[in-house]
């Protein structure tokens, strides 16, 4: 096997290693600064989907009309003089709610499942 005499003759300078060590360091920590940024940022864009999803929900919920084609104004005063009635409209109220965010939470859960997939290739192929 040949080796090449040009680099026999280089000298590394004094300290070199050590400086390379430690902007490696450096450079390693701000990198992990910044995935924690993206990740506080991911968090908030979720939180904040996932209150603006229940907004509306809630929205939707109480603006809407129910069968007898009656607002719900005028459904609150029809309903606060039979308590039965008030009771059913109260438990399909909070059906809907539940299924709703039901939903929501199964999207938010396949969504949280994909990012940590994807942040799991990543970290894969930055550490090769």
């Amino acid at each position: 096997m040949k080796t090449d005499k040009r680099f026999d003759e280089i000298e590394v300078p004094d300290g070199l290693e050590s400086k390379l060590e430690t902007l490696i360091d450096q450079l390693a920590e701000k990198e992990q600064q910044s995935k924690r940024k993206g990740e506080q940022i991911r968090l908030w864009i979720v939180s904040a989907a996932a209150s603006l999803a229940l907004l509306i929900s809630a929205g939707v919920l109480f603006h809407s009309k129910n069968g007898n084609n009656y607002p719900v104004t005028a459904q609150k005063v029809h309903t606060i003089e039979d308590p039965e009635i008030t009771r059913q409209e109260a438990e399909k109220a909070l059906t809907l709610v539940s299924i709703n965010f039901n939903k929501g939470m199964g999207q938010l859960a396949i969504v949280t499942n994909e990012i940590e997939k994807s942040n799991t290739t990543l970290n894969k192929t930055f550490k090769k």
